[in-house]
């Protein structure tokens, strides 16, 4: 008689909502997850965009240099507060921690620093948040106290490792989301004055492995546009929570870069696919629109195709 196998459904993915009430509980709980699951993703809600470069069409503004648009995007984070941060870990087989329960596991943090009656916003990104089911004022009165947040966040062992090995971070054209997240950390009202200066701060508080998929598609036959568009091209769905909520748009960003690394940087051996590690250290601790001179001459104009 032939065996008998069985598939199990994978567990339900809850997004696990913080507050300040319940913020070090959560982290006790992300500390645990920590020691086995060493990718990261992570997203942020801000205000949007608040100053754009004058004399700049709109059209053009994709195509400036690295050091223009890191002294854009320093202007907006300064000015600007965070309004959620999503947080999401997996381990070597790509699973959500679930603490021996039966659903798998993802945070979403809801701050206090943004007022929206009185700090600075685009209204079409704070209208955009509402409708997708921000409660702002629910914000202001129970929202995190970033400081508190960044004390944690810094005992979480998550940060400043100082072999620079133990965690993978993985964002989707991330930069805002990495410079706001520094904004908290270091309890500064301003990031550093120019790119490298960003950048060494970047590899010092996350580590070297720092992925942009924003970047690394650039480099995949077929691959364009957003988060949204990049996990419909990939099949990956959305199952749980709705966009442009930082829990699940962590959560969908996690999901994604594994199946982007299954399908573009697997490499056949002996045991089977492993991820190709020579080629993924391209990519490193490289963010979209802050690339490093002379960083697209290393690829000669090749592109990456499905395995």
């Amino acid at each position: 008689m032939a065996p008998v196998s069985f598939s199990f459904p994978p567990l339900p993915v809850v997004i696990r909502e913080v507050w300040q009430h319940n913020l070090e509980e959560e982290f006790h709980l992300i500390k645990i997850a920590a020691m086995t699951h060493h990718m990261v993703s992570m997203d942020t809600e801000f205000p949007g965009v608040v100053y754009r470069p004058a004399n700049v069409d709109k059209r053009c503004l994709g195509k400036l240099s690295p050091v223009m648009n890191y002294q854009i995007m320093k202007e907006n984070v300064n000015a600007t507060n965070i309004i959620q941060l999503g947080l999401a870990l997996c381990d070597d087989h790509g699973n959500l921690p679930n603490f021996g329960t039966m659903s798998q596991y993802v945070w979403q943090f809801n701050f206090s620093d943004f007022d929206v009656y009185t700090d600075l916003q685009n209204t079409d990104s704070i209208d955009l948040l509402k409708r997708q089911g921000i409660d702002f004022d629910r914000n202001l009165e129970e929202g995190i106290d970033s400081a508190h947040f960044a004390a944690l966040m810094a005992k979480s062992e998550l940060l400043f490792n100082p072999n620079g090995s133990d965690f993978a971070w993985v964002t989707f054209h991330g930069s805002y989301d990495l410079a706001h997240l520094m904004k908290i950390l270091t309890r500064d009202k301003q990031l550093p004055n120019d790119l490298p200066q960003f950048m060494c701060m970047v590899s010092i508080v996350f580590g070297r492995k720092v992925f942009d998929m924003k970047n690394m598609m650039k480099f995949c036959d077929g691959l364009y546009g957003g988060l949204e568009n990049l996990s419909n091209t990939l099949g990956v769905q959305r199952v749980a929570g709705k966009c442009h909520q930082a829990g699940s748009d962590t959560l969908l960003t996690m999901q994604t870069f594994r199946r982007f690394l299954d399908i573009y940087f697997k490499q056949k051996s002996e045991s089977g696919l492993r991820n190709n590690g020579h080629l993924l250290a391209r990519f490193q601790c490289v963010l979209h629109g802050l690339e490093p001179n002379n960083y697209f001459d290393q690829f000669n104009g090749r592109s990456l195709i499905a395995a």
